[in-house]
This record gives structure tokens, C-alpha cells and sequence, in this order.
């Protein structure tokens, strides 16, 4: 009986610590890949696939992630692999010159257009 009750307590003690290294992991890694913004040379690669592929699936989730007004480093990375399987590569386009803030807006003007050329083209 006591062997019973020694194994059983040591058994939650193991549940105990097991979850809480977990959580403990789980919460390091929120905390250590925050979303950091990509950079205006990724939202012109984007750009440059969306142009050239012209894949549905990918232009509606590169909108959903758009939705906040800003695509993170995960959902770039989402991005780059949806490309891979759908469509193709997303090729970096280097232009230091470009500021953040006026490619995001670029980006977003962009999707915009490229809803209002859709709708025209149904007419």
C-alpha cells in the first residue's frame, strides 16, 4: 500500500513538472518571437510574386494576414511556404532606398487596386 501511494505521488510530481516546464517553454517562446515587422524589401517581394504568379490562395491569405496592417515574420514565413507549394518562390527584391512605413502603404494600396481591377474585370 505504501509502495501505491509513494508511486502515485510521485507520478503527480512528474505531471506537476512536466507541465509546468511546458508552459514554461511555451511562454519563452511567445515571448522571444514577438511579431517584428518584415522589412520593405519583403513587402516588395510579395508584391513581385503577386504580380507574377497571380495564385488566389495566395493573395487572399497574404489579405488575411494584411488585415492589422502589417505582415510579421511568421506570417512571412507562412507566406514563403505557401508560395513554394502553390506556386513558386518568392524572389527578395533588394531596394535599400524604401522606407517601412511607405511599402506597407504601398502594399495595402496594392491589394486595394488589385480588388478594384478584379471587380472591373467582371463587369
Amino acid at each position: 500500500m505504501k509502495w501505491m501511494m509513494t508511486l502515485t505521488t510521485l507520478s503527480l510530481v512528474g505531471i506537476g513538472i512536466t507541465g509546468n516546464s511546458i508552459y514554461s517553454e511555451v511562454q519563452l517562446f511567445n515571448k522571444t518571437t514577438a511579431s517584428v515587422e518584415v522589412t520593405p524589401n519583403m513587402y516588395r517581394s510579395l508584391i513581385w510574386h503577386m504580380d507574377v504568379y497571380n495564385d488566389g490562395e495566395f493573395i487572399s491569405v497574404a489579405k488575411s494576414y494584411f488585415e492589422d496592417g502589417k505582415i510579421d515574420a511568421r506570417e512571412y514565413a507562412k507566406l514563403l511556404h505557401l508560395a513554394k507549394e502553390t506556386s513558386g518562390p518568392v524572389i527578395y527584391q533588394m531596394q535599400s532606398e524604401e522606407q517601412l512605413w511607405h511599402a506597407r502603404i504601398t502594399f495595402k494600396k496594392y491589394l486595394e487596386n488589385r480588388e478594384e481591377f478584379k471587380f472591373m474585370a467582371l463587369r
